[in-house]
């Protein structure tokens, strides 16, 4: 299997109980070089106390108001840029969608090739990040949410932002989405994308205010699939991904936010069941070790998506995600076969 160095780009809202553990799973299966997680000033301390007892690729912490700092920019600035009034999306839902796509504006010696993961999502039995294609390396990511389901109206919004502004067709598939909650990023790639958003609006401003501009002219972006369809139409030979059918089909997606089914059953577990007062932040060992004794002879999921947000109890059924519908640890839509 062909490899190079390369690091993971995380933004990280707030450090939760399953933190350690996707750290230390993706270091398991994948050795970065470094894991770069960007998270709030009041969040940056309490995490690199904590990070050094985990058992992770060294981790670096930066904090996220000051990150474009080197080139003039802090989260106010950038935030600033927003007026939307009324809207399901906040200033910080954006911004974090530029520290992915602005990444190495950020992080001197940020390799070329970075890797952005949301902070929620557990490998499993997961998917290969590097593959050998005629002599050359290519970085696959796994198409992880299907497109039977989902807002269109949303759709259609992020689809127009991506034919108006970079003036490209958005990327499709007959199966899954190009919203798969991690995606390799080419540094080069992303630099030529910011010279189209500032093309659009005829402008010298720095793109990342732009972005957050254009927020206000669209309602709404999606980093990822803005990406995924630029590459597809400047550079495809750099574009890979693992078709649904070969991970998405088994990833689950639920609420958990330390309170849900699934941490619930993994306190109770043996390795656990002992806690007492410390606080809840299991290792990947452990975690990776239910999981599979829970499954048993089921096959196991390629990813578990822990959501934290309350909004994911509230659903319609129409509009919960077939990866959530499906899950074992939803406890609206599934009877549990663990025991509590």
């Amino acid at each position: 299997m062909p490899t190079e160095t390369f690091d993971f780009v995380i933004p990280l809202f707030k450090v939760r109980w399953n933190t350690q553990a996707v750290m230390e799973g993706l270091t398991q299966h994948y050795q970065p070089r470094t894991i770069h997680i960007i998270t709030p000033t009041t969040e940056a301390e309490p995490l690199r106390e904590q990070a050094k007892r985990w058992q992770t690729a060294p981790i670096v912490v930066h904090e996220e108001e000051p990150f474009f700092n080197r080139v003039g920019l802090s989260k106010d600035t950038i935030c600033a840029e927003l007026d939307l009034g009324e809207s399901l999306y906040t200033p910080g839902w954006f911004y974090q969608q530029l520290l992915k796509l602005g990444a190495y504006e950020g992080i001197p010696e940020l390799s070329e090739w970075y890797l952005v993961w949301d902070s929620d999502l557990l490998p499993v039995a997961t998917w290969p990040i590097f593959q050998a294609v005629e002599g050359t390396v290519q970085h696959p990511f796994a198409l992880l949410q299907s497109n039977e389901t989902g807002n269109a109206k949303i759709v259609d919004t992020w689809a127009n932002w991506i034919r108006s502004v970079l003036k490209v067709e958005p990327i499709t598939d007959g199966a899954g989405t190009f919203i798969p909650h991690h995606m390799w990023f080419k540094q080069s790639h992303l630099r030529a994308m910011a010279e189209r958003v500032q093309a659009y609006y005829g402008s010298t401003e720095h793109w990342l205010k732009l972005m957050m501009r254009s927020a206000n002219e669209f309602g709404t972006y999606g980093e990822y699939w803005i990406y995924s369809s630029w590459v597809a139409a400047i550079a495809p030979a750099d574009l890979a991904f693992h078709p649904y059918a070969d991970y998405g089909a088994t990833t689950e997606r639920f609420f958990d936010d330390g309170t849900g089914l699934f941490s619930a059953t993994l306190k109770s577990s043996p390795a656990l069941s002992e806690l007492g007062d410390e606080p809840f932040s299991p290792s990947y060992e452990v975690v990776s070790a239910f999981i599979e004794a829970e499954y048993g002879t089921d096959p196991l999921p390629s990813s578990l998506s822990f959501e934290s947000s309350p909004r994911h109890l509230k659903k319609d059924e129409k509009n919960m995600h077939i990866e959530e519908s499906r899950s074992r640890w939803n406890p609206r839509m599934v009877e549990p076969t663990a025991s509590v």
